[in-house]
């Protein structure tokens, strides 16, 4: 939906100086009428805030994508660093249950011990 909307902006934005240029080379015309005097600068105002409306939402799209983009970085960041703290927390787990089993092995190695005494 992005490159459609960069591609209607790229579109209006090569329409409107066309649209300038084919009015101020039409030929002059002997006797103009006010009605449609009037229209054509209308026209050619509405032309004018359009283009500066829509290089204002592309610029604005830009800085929203260049925001997607960062946030998408950082969550591939974010995803990596909590793969790496699970990896912690079971080699931590690994161990805890090494030395609760070495401890249970040396709680039985003294009642044995203190048995045969």
């Amino acid at each position: 939906m992005l490159q459609l909307l960069m591609e209607l902006l790229g579109y209006a934005r090569k329409l409107v100086p066309l649209m300038e240029l084919y009015v101020a080379r039409r030929p002059a015309q002997p006797t103009r009428d006010p009605a449609t005097q009037e229209f054509q600068s209308y026209a050619a105002e509405v032309l004018r805030q359009n283009r500066a409306e829509l290089m204002e939402l592309r610029s604005t799209t830009e800085g929203l994508h260049q925001r997607l983009k960062v946030i998408d970085e950082q969550s591939v960041a974010l995803g990596r660093e909590l793969s790496r703290i699970a990896e912690q927390q079971r080699i931590i787990m690994i161990a805890v249950l090494v030395a609760a089993i070495a401890s249970v092995g040396a709680l039985v190695t003294a009642i044995i011990a203190v048995a045969r005494h």
